[in-house]
């Protein structure tokens, strides 16, 4: 199916960007993956499987290094027609230890960035009267564990930012949803976190496993797609039944 859409994901090289960013090229789109490494094997992955994809380096703690990527990306496309703010910064700290630059740091991944891009792309949404942003939240918010201080706080920012956006974008054609994971297991996550934690939050769920990226990628290709249009400023839980 070709939708000749162009989805930007930030994060793309990452577990979960990885894998949101072959299924939706492999469903027809034009794929925009942006991370602060070199996208070029995944670029050429996508490319040799005959999809269409651009790379674009960015880091994006840099509110003038997302801005100049907002540039680029209108310039060489004229809009995006999706965005899916999947990236994030996760320092594993608690209250005692969290520094001041560290705490900033997490807030301009997952939050600053997310507004800058929504802000920046959305005028082109509205010019055509069609567009789906996407933010990623965590389930850490509903419950919360030590070591995560100042990620749960920007996630919960990250869901106050999808209903601000939901509720002035709304009757412009845009939805602004978010999705809510789970522990998802992939090799970045098994690296960073500790592997009891993983065993202690399969055992707190519903379903007895640990999520995988593709848990969460056909979430994504449904709540990006025209089908989901009836529905905005909403936060799927994707996380085995770890909150309810």
């Amino acid at each position: 199916m070709k939708h000749e859409k162009i989805v930007l994901i930030t994060g793309a090289a990452g577990g979960l960007g990885r894998e949101f960013s072959l299924k939706l090229a492999h469903e027809g789109y034009h794929v925009l993956l942006v991370d602060f490494v070199d996208c070029q094997p995944l670029l050429q992955q996508i490319q040799d499987a005959g999809g269409k994809a651009s790379a674009y380096q960015c880091d994006l703690s840099q509110a003038d290094q997302v801005k100049h990527l907002l540039k680029q990306v209108l310039d060489d496309h004229g809009c995006c027609d999706i965005l899916i703010n999947n990236a994030a910064y996760i320092p594993l700290k608690q209250l005692a230890d969290t520094e001041l630059p560290e705490w900033q740091r997490t807030f301009s991944v997952n939050v600053d960035a997310s507004f800058i891009l929504s802000q920046g792309f959305a005028p082109k949404m509205i010019e055509k009267g069609w567009g789906r942003i996407v933010n990623f939240a965590s389930s850490n918010t509903g419950r919360p564990q030590k070591g995560f201080m100042a990620y749960i706080a920007a996630k919960m920012g990250v869901i106050g930012l999808t209903r601000a956006l939901a509720v002035e974008l709304g009757d412009k054609g845009i939805t602004v949803n978010a999705i809510s994971p789970g522990l998802i297991k992939h090799s970045g996550s098994e690296h960073a976190l500790p592997a009891e934690l993983f065993e202690d939050v399969k055992n707190s769920q519903f379903i007895k496993r640990n999520g995988e990226p593709t848990d969460l990628a056909g979430v994504l290709s449904f709540v990006i797609s025209p089908e989901s249009g009836y529905m905005t400023g909403q936060v799927f839980h994707v996380d085995g039944g770890f909150l309810f």
